[in-house]
């Protein structure tokens, strides 16, 4: 590709039809869970994600909670997804923990220990055990998911396949409308800083900002919708006939083929076994 170098600003201009043709190749982000054909990717997070909820044990979702992490220290975005799920772990513990004990305190059985005098039954620890690791493990593998993949990459790669194009657009504009707002927050959080109003601190302190502002943020969201309707229209997106597109996403090597079916098949064999020996 011809690039040319503007000496004064120092940074690499293009030219438009070097720009059209820089979205005619691959996307590749320089990392194998991110460049991990989309599709293929789902299949092998909903497999060992429903393996977790089906088998619902402590041994399974820790397994797959481990092989969660192995997966996102290998990639970009670990650093937000151990903090992120190391938050929900402490307070899915406190909560599961909390509620579970109570409800089950003094049941008769074998006593694991006392808790203010009171006896805890071993099968109230495990049943916390099982919730605590199968929500872990389902929400892990589907970080990894969600923190490495782009869903426009998700919907072209649904449309290659046959999909209809108004299916994957309701799909990628519902993520683009969450997305919108989360901006649109910003910039009034922004705003609220540059007037002095106080909008850091404590939990309350930010809601008490975010509060009178998230409704006319919502509703601005929403007038938009009109505008993307005149937008798709004056660009035939109902007329009929092959769409294209202007991104292409990578066809599935015969490797991310094989992971996937290998997960399918593991989900399957790993549930049967897990609901008869675990």
């Amino acid at each position: 590709m011809n690039q040319k170098l503007n000496s004064e600003e120092g940074r690499i201009i293009m030219t438009d039809r070097e720009f059209i043709e820089s979205f005619r190749h691959y996307q590749k982000k320089g990392n194998w869970w991110c460049d991990f054909h989309p599709i293929a990717k789902l299949v092998f997070c909903l497999s060992f994600g429903f393996m977790s909820l089906i088998v619902f044990k402590w041994q399974a979702g820790l397994a797959i909670f481990i092989l969660a992490g192995i997966i996102a220290i290998f990639t970009p975005a670990k650093k937000t997804y151990f903090i992120t799920l190391g938050v929900m772990f402490v307070v899915g513990c406190l909560f599961t923990v909390a509620v579970r004990l109570y409800v089950h305190m003094g049941d008769p059985g074998p006593v694991a220990f006392y808790l203010f005098g009171k006896a805890v039954p071993k099968a109230a620890v495990i049943s916390c055990l099982d919730l605590i690791f199968m929500i872990e493990g389902f929400l892990g593998i589907f970080m990894t998911f969600f923190l490495t993949t782009e869903m426009r990459d998700l919907c072209y790669s649904f449309e290659q396949i046959g999909m209809s194009p108004s299916a994957t657009f309701m799909v990628l504009s519902t993520f683009s409308g969450i997305a919108s707002i989360k901006e649109k927050l910003n910039s009034v959080r922004e705003s609220q800083r540059a007037r002095g109003i106080e909008t850091e601190g404590s939990l309350i302190v930010k809601i008490k900002s975010i509060l009178p502002v998230l409704f006319p943020v919502i509703i601005s969201s929403m007038t938009g919708v009109e505008d993307r309707t005149l937008a798709m229209d004056a660009r035939a997106f109902a007329a009929n006939g092959k769409h294209t597109a202007l991104r292409k996403v990578a066809p599935a090597k015969p490797v991310e083929k094989l992971i996937a079916v290998l997960a399918l098949i593991i989900c399957v064999a790993g549930s049967i076994a897990g609901r008869i020996y675990l």
